[in-house]
């Protein structure tokens, strides 16, 4: 079964049990279908391992929201959905802060590598990266891009987390105001897909090694140049 034969057959069982609004059901379904796509696996295999449609849409039959549940108990979940999105809204908040961060300092310490290949970094008369031999500062400027790689990459999983936390807790904000039990769970990790997953372990494997062999190879070739083991004070860096 096809994903929308299967999503097909999930409606029409949805609606002969009575649930007039099945768009939600339906959305979180194809979501997980999308997800499993992504990790590799094929429609009909997916569609194998969630079930028969009937069964699904049998856990959803005589739900309260669909009852017309009572006022009250509408009005205490809005009040405790409230008070959660106000305390996990500010969690969320700092986690996106946190990235944005990242960004910045992944773009500082980009500017510093190029800054370190191109020359000395003189801007506005003001010297950014202090003097050293050539071979040092263009192993210094490598070890720089490399770390900015890193910290990009690392940026990006922290954003992929931060987006599927999110989508965990709309998930379930959605099934505690609807009063439904039986929503699909949702992954704790993020869908990538395998060939970016590969793409991004690899680049993150060769800029490890590139910023471990650059830094130790920097450092040699400035005390090497310095003939002492603090080249900063020879240089005169923090006169």
């Amino acid at each position: 079964m096809t994903k929308f034969e299967y999503l097909a057959a999930l409606e029409k069982a949805l609606k002969s049990n009575g649930v007039r609004d099945c768009a939600d059901i339906l959305e979180e379904y194809a979501e997980h279908f999308d997800m499993k796509l992504a990790d590799g696996f094929g429609e009909e295999e997916i569609a194998a391992r969630l079930g028969a449609p009937k069964e699904i849409a049998a856990q959803f039959e005589a739900t309260p929201s669909e009852q017309g549940g009572k006022v009250g108990n509408k009005i205490i979940s809005a009040m405790g959905l409230v008070l959660a999105d106000i305390i996990v809204g500010s969690l969320f908040l700092i986690l996106y802060v946190w990235v944005v961060v990242l960004g910045v300092i992944s773009l500082a310490v980009l500017g510093s590598g190029v800054m370190a290949l191109i020359g000395q970094g003189v801007v506005l008369g003001v010297t950014l990266i202090p003097y050293m031999p050539l071979l040092s500062a263009l192993l210094l400027g490598v070890m720089f891009l490399a770390l900015a790689v890193l910290a990009a990459i690392g940026t990006e999983y922290c954003r992929l987390y931060t987006m599927q936390l999110f989508r965990i807790y709309a998930r379930w904000h959605k099934a505690i105001w609807h009063g439904r039990e039986g929503m699909l769970p949702i992954q704790k990790h993020p869908a990538i897909a395998p060939k970016k997953r590969r793409i991004m372990r690899g680049i993150t494997l060769i800029a490890l090694v590139l910023f471990i062999i650059t830094l130790i190879a920097g450092l040699g070739s400035m005390i090497l140049a310095a003939g002492s083991f603090e080249p900063w004070h020879v240089w005169n860096w923090f006169r």
